[in-house]
């Protein structure tokens, strides 16, 4: 499974953004097997935070759930948005026509 949080932080929020960051790094379960993480300056809502998670076969709830404690910090910050969606890899997204690669 893979999931993409989309994340939005005013720019003038980004210091709080960094201490909340490196209060909650490094606390990733084991069966989150990588996490990326890149970031855009989206001119209307301050920085946009794109976060790639892919997760051990068999762990999508569970992961969800730590996903979610790990951002919870992250909602005290005045105008921080965020957007949870599973996805799907290009070889899982043609099984779903019945084609493959």
């Amino acid at each position: 499974m893979i999931f993409m949080v989309t994340q939005w932080t005013p720019y003038n929020k980004t210091n709080e953004w960094l201490d909340i960051f490196r209060k909650v790094q490094g606390k990733i379960p084991s069966f989150i097997k990588k996490w990326q993480t890149f970031a855009a300056p989206d001119e209307e809502k301050g920085i946009k935070g794109y976060n790639l998670i892919m997760v051990e076969k068999g762990n999508a709830d569970e992961a969800l759930i730590e996903i979610s404690k790990l951002l919870a910090p992250f909602w005290k910050i005045e105008g921080f948005a965020m957007k949870v969606e599973p996805i799907l890899s290009m070889r899982d997204a043609l099984k779903t026509i019945g084609a493959s690669l």
